[in-house]
């Protein structure tokens, strides 16, 4: 366990790629958690009259250090995992792009070919 963690942390200082993980990372500094199950709406953002606006959690987000947890992946079926794409392969969300010092990290408690699609784990670290 002790060396999962440090595997953790090291991924998180390299952010070289989004984790997956079974840890509760929600409660580390400067984490922005964002439900598996946010609507897709509350995802990519809204139109609030000729403005396009960032999604609250996007606000959230530190230039300086953040992590964004996408939180309990599993809970969710296969194909809804997919509107997580963009965030995952390019680091931003409709016309909002991330800072790039953000570390994305999928959490879930059971991790396997059942719950988390296959695309989505190719884009990810398993730790």
């Amino acid at each position: 366990m002790k060396e999962k963690k440090e595997l953790l942390k090291n991924y998180i200082i390299s952010n070289v790629a989004p984790i997956l993980t079974n840890f509760d990372v929600s409660k580390l500094p400067y984490a922005v958690v964002i439900p598996a199950n946010i609507s897709k709406s509350e995802l990519c953002g809204h139109y609030d009259n000729d403005s396009y606006v960032a999604p609250e959690w996007f606000k959230k987000l530190n230039a300086e250090k953040s992590l964004l947890v996408i939180d309990r992946i599993d809970t969710i079926s296969k194909e809804e995992q997919l509107k997580f794409i963009e965030l995952l392969e390019s680091k931003q969300i409709s016309t909002f792009k991330l800072p790039s010092n953000v570390v994305i990290i999928l959490t879930a408690s059971n991790i396997n070919k059942d719950t988390i699609n296959e695309e989505i784990y190719s884009l990810v670290a398993h730790v």
